[in-house]
């Protein structure tokens, strides 16, 4: 789980909580720009933190004490840059390590807990860069698609689009695949929903559509975080096609002990029968079989999870078959199934039904793992065995693995709650772009040059257009940051805007910003709705005016003679 990692944020303090007073700065001192960056990378479902003006607070005075508040002494402060970022920090600190700061206490009046740290950098805003990449990869793999061209496009029903090959490279359809019948599996996306899915066809089996319904309503009404759901199931006269849930990434068990060709660690082991053991529970108690916990169809994901996939296709393509089966035995053979899949991903080969290779097995079983693993693998082997049985046998990992996946819902939380200030952000950001010097001829040419929308051009170049005494620029993501969250809380804090020549200032509340952007859009919204040309958020980037078409002349008659 390093690439989740496990980040600290900072939200309002509950009632009964020790916390700063609020107070407003002159200019930003560490715990100001500490607070601004958490409120933009806290903590999950929190809103972000940032001072506000006491109700007996003085009145703000352009160019009084350096914009100060009056009354209120602050200390001299010195420009420091670190990581990219700019700070002020009271002089003489410029030089020391970076103080700590308290976070807000969440166990009511326990005392705060210190936490390190005061600078942070523009990476922080967003989560750990190997979780980006694993996120970013299976967007990849998602909207992966053939040429528009390829004949294989006929071959999954029209209500897909975006398909993609799962078959490894150089697979014969004709031959038989790993259900027994020659199939194709293919990656598509729905057109009905937009989701992505796994479209695996059969041609040469013909079942009757009662029995392919009655699989379907059995299996899509059991839902289990490790089973790979069924949508539905298609008989047509080209085939049977079964459309499951995809995941990104996926591969075949049996596909990754052959790849590693050595054999897992204990911790992994009780994963896989926690995770596997879990999907066979609900799916017997739902008065199923699984039927599929083989190599073949168990799937593995890069984070370390395991599903059973193909659910419901041997109850259509071998409905004969399963209905001479009673269904206590069919669910034996899953219990069983589950601690050979155990025994070849401890070993690391894959073992199926052969006795020596399963005495050999166990053998290094015992020379190399716990005698807990080795009496519940021998136990699901050797003998039938009941789900209660089997939740005790695994009952000590089971504790073990809560406790691990609750601690990665909890990191992935804390990331989940920086994008989500990212989105803020972004919805500020396009507003903003929206309104701002607007080159439209359907509106007045002054529309944004005028009233609220002049003030929000000047709030913008306040915000990504500062430049220091010898007109330089300043990239100060820190103040970018800040300023957008006291604008999206619409905070009375005021603010002094200056226009591009200097000559006129205006002082400002972020909440009045607030106030006229959301006006200011909203006003430019009802008038986008109401334009034909720009119905379903098309149009064209400065259209030139149309000319109007010249009157019609009427030729006069000839004169007699």
């Amino acid at each position: 789980f390093k690439a989740l990692g496990l980040a600290i944020g900072w939200g309002p303090a509950p009632a009964g909580a020790r916390g700063p007073s609020p107070r407003v700065r002159a200019r930003p001192t560490p715990a100001d720009a500490a607070m601004s960056m958490s409120g933009h990378i806290g903590g999950a479902g929190t809103a972000p933190f940032v001072p506000t003006v006491s109700a007996n607070a003085a009145e703000f005075v352009p160019g009084a004490g350096g914009g100060g508040m009056g009354g209120l002494a602050e200390p001299e402060m010195v420009q420091v840059v670190q990581d990219g970022m700019m700070y002020f920090v009271p002089e003489g600190e410029e030089g020391g390590s970076a103080p700590g700061i308290e976070a807000f206490d969440w166990t009511f009046g326990q005392g705060a807990v210190p936490v390190t740290g005061v600078y942070s950098t523009v990476a922080d805003l967003s989560g750990p860069p190997r979780l980006q990449e694993y996120y970013r990869t299976r967007t990849m793999e998602t909207l992966a698609q053939l040429d528009p061209n390829d004949p294989r496009l006929k071959e999954v029903p029209q209500e897909f689009h975006s398909i993609w090959p799962l078959d490894a490279e150089g697979t014969d359809d004709r031959a038989a695949g790993s259900f027994g019948h020659p199939s194709s599996v293919y990656k598509v996306i729905s057109s009905n929903d937009g989701r992505a899915y796994v479209c695996r066809r059969f041609d040469t089996v013909r079942p009757p559509a009662k029995v392919a319904a009655v699989a379907q309503q059995s299996w899509t009404n059991i839902r289990h975080a490790s089973i790979v759901a069924l949508k539905e199931i298609q008989v047509k006269p080209s085939g049977v096609f079964f459309i499951h849930a995809f995941h990104p990434g996926a591969r075949s068990l049996k596909g990754r002990i052959e790849a590693t060709r050595q054999g897992a660690q204990e911790n992994m082991v009780w994963s896989f029968l926690c995770q596997v053991g879990a999907a066979i529970r609900a799916a017997h108690l739902a008065g199923a079989a699984v039927r599929c916990v083989d190599a073949n169809h168990i799937l593995v994901t890069p984070d370390a999870r395991f599903r059973v996939g193909g659910t419901g296709v041997y109850d259509v393509i071998e409905f004969e078959a399963a209905s001479r089966k009673a269904l206590a035995d069919m669910q034996a053979v899953d219990i069983a199934s589950l601690g050979k899949l155990a025994l070849s991903l401890a070993v690391g080969a894959v073992i199926v039904d052969d006795v020596p290779a399963i005495r050999q097995g166990i053998e290094i079983l015992r020379h190399n793992f716990s005698q807990s693993l080795c009496r519940c693998i021998e136990a699901l082997i050797s003998r039938p065995v009941s789900l209660s049985e089997m939740a005790t046998l695994m009952s000590e990992a089971l504790v073990s693995e809560v406790g691990v996946w609750q601690s990665a819902a909890d990191a992935l939380g804390d990331n989940l709650s920086r994008e989500f200030e990212n989105g803020r952000v972004v919805r500020l950001l396009m507003k903003l772009g929206a309104v701002n010097e607007r080159p439209d001829s359907d509106v007045d040419v002054a529309w944004s040059e005028s009233g609220d929308r002049y003030i929000l051009k000047l709030f913008r170049d306040y915000v990504f257009h500062q430049v220091d005494e010898n007109s330089r620029p300043v990239v100060d993501f820190g103040h970018m940051v800040n300023s957008l969250n006291k604008l999206d809380v619409g905070e009375t804090e005021q603010v002094l805007l200056s226009t591009r020549d200097g000559r006129h200032v205006i002082v400002v509340t972020f909440a009045d910003l607030k106030r006229k952007l959301e006006g200011a859009f909203a006003d430019l919204y009802r008038t986008s709705a109401a334009s034909p040309s720009h119905a379903g958020g098309g149009g064209q980037v400065n259209p030139k005016p149309k000319r109007k078409p010249e009157p019609k002349l009427k030729p006069k008659p000839m004169p007699k003679p």
